[in-house]
């Protein structure tokens, strides 16, 4: 390990300490995840340079993007905060999110409690950040997002539950109930 780096992940996550993407993963080694983290998990300039390294550098064989329940940076959206953080989450997709939830909520007449509303924002964020990491390998690295289209390259889009310590796939589309069910990943 000491000579170089070999992962075959790589992992876009929200800084909150809580988020141990080693730990989450139960990785016992160092060298196993090429990380990015920033505030929400969100698709910045810094997650993009570090995608690009990944890419051109260490092949990685999955992207996970991987979001989690109580996230700060998505609760931000709905209180005052420092300006840096509201910029942020407003450059990246956060908003986008927040604002298609409600939109969809609206719609379809439901009054989810409000930590069914934050999940939805949180996994709606996720499926965007997935899109935009799409996207970007749809103009920058063409041959990897046909491999994703094929089946042999992955994207996986997951929410880690900090309460139960789960993994959940996030839903291919904005979906609310009642119940809120989610499949484990």
């Amino acid at each position: 390990m000491s000579g170089g780096q070999d992962p075959k992940v790589f992992c876009l996550s929200c800084s909150d300490s809580r988020v141990s993407v080693h730990e989450i993963f139960d990785l016992m080694r160092p060298g196993t995840i090429f990380e990015a983290k920033n505030v929400g998990g969100l698709f910045s300039d810094e997650a993009k340079a570090a995608l690009i390294y990944a890419m051109n550098h260490l092949r990685p064989e999955y992207i996970i993007v991987l979001h989690h329940t109580s996230c700060g940076g998505y609760r931000s959206m709905d209180s005052k905060v420092e300006p840096e953080i509201s910029s942020h989450m407003k450059s990246f997709g956060g908003v986008k999110s927040r604002d298609a939830v409600d939109r969809y909520l609206k719609k379809m007449g439901l009054k989810p409690s409000k930590e069914d509303r934050h999940r939805l924002i949180v996994e709606e964020g996720c499926r965007r950040q997935k899109a935009e990491i799409m996207a970007f390998l749809k103009v920058n690295y063409l041959k990897d997002y046909a491999a994703v289209e094929g089946g042999r390259f992955h994207i996986l889009p997951l929410i880690y539950d900090i309460p139960s310590g789960r993994v959940f796939k996030v839903p291919d589309a904005l979906e609310g109930s009642q119940d809120m069910v989610r499949r484990e990943f």
